[in-house]
């Protein structure tokens, strides 16, 4: 019987360290978090999970070209304190010296193999630095949804930078790109191309933007998921609108398209579940596949064109909203119009001359 109580009551003060252990971890900072440990593959002899002054690295080793190791080191994750986190350029790790040249913020890139027991983490890790300098060797940015700054203002950015995710949905950071980079710049408080002709990626929440004038096109990347834009206006320098353009942009409601654009590319507004309504310019050459797939509420298209109608691709407008309305100037354009909708996806479409409807019930 004795046995018997000591039993339970050994089990339930192992329970009670269990719970309280895991609450623990869900409430940490992330210096608190514990460590990764190595791991070592053993296959490509490469690194993972390598600490070195406070910052995780993977170190991939790809063989060797001409007697020379060939490699890329990742850094991952900094449990450095302090304001700033200035991650070095060279590291030095088994006797060997290793270039830093990818920056992927994100617990994602940490090695969970080789049978460890890590402890589970939070969704989201919160860093408190405020300017961070990247090595002058870096090649790319990556700052992925787990991770959190609470603080940043600024981000030094070397000149072989060609790319920075993740900063979209942050406020206030000043992006400081070396005036040496052959690559990319800041423009309009964002991120384009070093001639100022494409749009790379929005810096900072917006919920309005206007984009450059003279921008000629927007980078796959540039509006991709971006969280609180609401409304765009396109210059009249830009003639199409790039494949993917706005992709998940749930939030958006407006784009202003200029009188110029031909093209609006496949998937440009893919899942935009806020675009009740767009007006489609007289120049309107083309619209690509699956251009407005899955905006769920766009009920109102008007075309501006007077004398024919743009090539509509397959499934632009699939997941549109059922009785979705055409806005057209003419009868000849409307008749255009109904043979286009062939295979569009529409569902019970109508297509109107100002108030007046010529066509109904019309299936794509």
């Amino acid at each position: 019987m004795k046995k018997i109580k000591c039993f339970k009551v050994v089990t339930l003060l192992m329970l009670s360290i269990i719970m309280f252990s895991v609450n623990c971890i869900n409430s940490m900072s992330y210096n608190e978090l514990p460590y990764y440990k190595v791991h070592y593959d053993k296959e490509s002899e490469s690194f993972y999970n390598v600490n070195i002054n406070g910052i995780y690295y993977n170190i991939d080793i790809w063989g060797k070209e001409k007697g020379k190791e060939i490699y890329s080191v990742q850094a991952f994750y900094p449990i450095t304190k302090g304001d700033i986190l200035k991650i070095p350029e060279i590291i030095k790790f088994k006797g060997k010296k290793y270039k830093v040249e990818d920056i992927s913020l994100s617990l994602d890139m940490a090695s969970f193999d080789g049978g460890y027991n890590i402890p589970k983490l939070p969704n989201k890790l919160v860093l408190s630095y405020k300017t961070i300098y990247l090595p002058k060797c870096a090649n790319n940015f990556y700052l992925g949804s787990d991770v959190k700054f609470s603080n940043l203002k600024k981000i030094y950015v070397p000149k072989q930078i060609k790319d920075l995710v993740g900063f979209s949905e942050m406020s206030n950071v000043k992006v400081i790109i070396d005036k040496n980079n052959p690559y990319i710049k800041m423009k309009n408080e964002a991120i384009y191309s070093k001639n100022g002709k494409t749009l790379i990626r929005l810096v900072n929440k917006k919920k309005v933007y206007r984009v450059a004038k003279g921008t000629k096109d927007i980078e796959l990347t540039g509006f991709d998921c971006v969280k609180s834009i609401e409304k765009v206006y396109l210059p009249a320098s830009m003639k199409k609108i790039s494949d993917g353009a706005f992709d998940r942009c749930k939030k958006l409601k407006m784009v202003k398209i200029n009188n110029k654009t031909t093209k609006i590319g496949d998937f440009a507004f893919e899942k935009c579940k806020s675009l009740n309504k767009i007006v489609l310019p007289k120049k309107l050459d083309k619209i690509g596949l699956f251009a407005f797939k899955d905006c769920i509420n766009l009920s109102k298209v008007t075309l501006e064109g007077i004398e024919k109608v743009p090539t509509i691709e397959k499934a632009s407008f699939k997941n549109t909203k059922d009785g979705i309305q055409f806005i057209v100037k003419n009868q000849t354009v409307a008749d255009q119009l109904k043979e286009q909708l062939t295979g569009s996806g529409v569902k019970n479409a109508k297509i109107l001359i100002g108030k007046k409807v010529v066509y109904k019930n019309i299936n794509g």
